[in-house]
């Protein structure tokens, strides 16, 4: 099973954007979510194809796990 934090924000033009991080511990706590998020709206170091992250939306943790099935 792997983990994934998905942590949405608007950018300048109201739009939704998504920044996904792979492999997520399982001791990952709200307020250490909450200081990336704050981390990168403060720095501007990710920016959507509209421009700047300007507000925080939401950030949820996804556990997905693959099932491989024999095709041929």
């Amino acid at each position: 099973m792997e983990r994934k934090l998905v942590m949405s924000f608007k950018d300048i033009t109201g739009a939704k954007f998504n920044l996904i991080v792979n492999s997520v511990k399982e001791e990952v706590t709200g307020e250490e979510i909450q200081a990336i998020m704050d981390s990168v709206l403060s720095t501007g170091a990710v920016v959507s194809k509209n421009g700047a992250l300007v507000e925080k939306v939401s950030a949820v943790i996804v556990d997905t796990t693959e099932t491989d099935y024999d095709v041929q």
